[in-house]
């Protein structure tokens, strides 16, 4: 082999060295760069996940206030408060719940909820605030009205029943009166939102978001409610505390009730007619 040719060949592996150094560079830069920018992508996925988790933590834990949207701010209304659960033990018909909190988001209750056939309960005597409780457990939601809410609101809030759904009733408060001049108070199981004014829409937000199922079929549950879901009580409007009913008012009640079939105010037991209709004012005076 003569000179030249030895150069020749020597600058030859000389540059195909070059040429596989900067191909493994190249292939460093490319596999290296998208297992960085891989690795990248799943760390900010795995952040994402836990910030998103600890976020979901915090809007059920107990004491969590969700802010009021812009139609509830405008009726006066706070933020949804997540209430501590305060038990959920049915009780005898006879008796009575000393609730700690104006109006209950939970607690112990009668074993027969309120019938949902109605979506606006008149301010009847003595009616049984326990069974309206266990119509929040089966995932309803309770716009509770109290004695100084005034006339005209209560009008409002009864054409606010007819068009939120058929998970909600509307319930009138007669214990003791609401905390801050906020006498309309929305509730879903362990859930509280208190109004100074009855809105339409801020009830229909309310429903939609708590309401389990909601009329969207939404799959919120709430942590403690045991029997989320189920359907309202018996057409059977008798909510006075056992012992304290009269076979008068008994006979009278029937015959009250009997009267309001046949107008076509009470819808007839199992029905669901999708509209809302008003608990008669006469007829609820027997044991439940």
């Amino acid at each position: 082999m003569g000179k030249k040719s030895a150069e020749r060949n020597a600058r030859l592996d000389t540059l195909r060295r070059e040429q596989r150094r900067q191909e493994r560079r190249r292939s460093f830069l490319i596999y290296g760069t998208g297992g960085l920018v891989a690795v990248a992508v799943l760390a900010g996925i795995i952040v994402y996940a836990l910030v998103a988790n600890q976020a979901k933590d915090e809007s059920h834990s107990v004491g969590h206030v969700t802010a009021a949207s812009a139609a509830a701010t405008a009726a006066g209304c706070t933020g949804v408060v997540n209430d501590a659960s305060r038990g959920n033990t049915h009780v005898a018909a006879n008796q009575p719940v000393n609730y700690d909190l104006a109006p209950p988001s939970s607690g112990n209750h009668d074993a027969s909820p309120l019938p949902d056939a109605y979506r606006f309960y008149e301010r009847i005597p003595n009616l049984r605030i326990e069974r309206a409780v266990h119509n929040l457990e089966h995932g309803f939601i309770i716009g509770w009205y109290d004695a100084k809410l005034p006339d005209d609101q209560v009008t409002a809030l009864r054409t606010a029943a007819d068009a939120a759904g058929n998970r909600f009733i509307a319930v009138p408060w007669a214990r003791s009166e609401f905390a801050d001049n906020k006498h309309f108070v929305l509730t879903a199981w362990d859930r509280t939102q208190r109004c100074a004014t009855v809105s339409e829409s801020a009830i229909k937000e309310f429903v939609k978001t708590y309401a389990n199922p909601s009329p969207a079929g939404a799959a919120w549950a709430s942590p403690t409610a045991s029997e989320s879901g189920a359907s309202g009580g018996p057409l059977d409007l008798s909510p006075t505390i056992a012992g304290t009913a009269q076979a008068g008012s008994s006979a009278q009640a029937d015959n009250t009730q009997a009267g309001n079939t046949q107008a076509g105010t009470a819808p007839s037991a199992g029905s669901d007619t999708g509209t809302a209709t008003s608990a008669p004012a006469g007829a609820a005076t027997s044991t439940p």
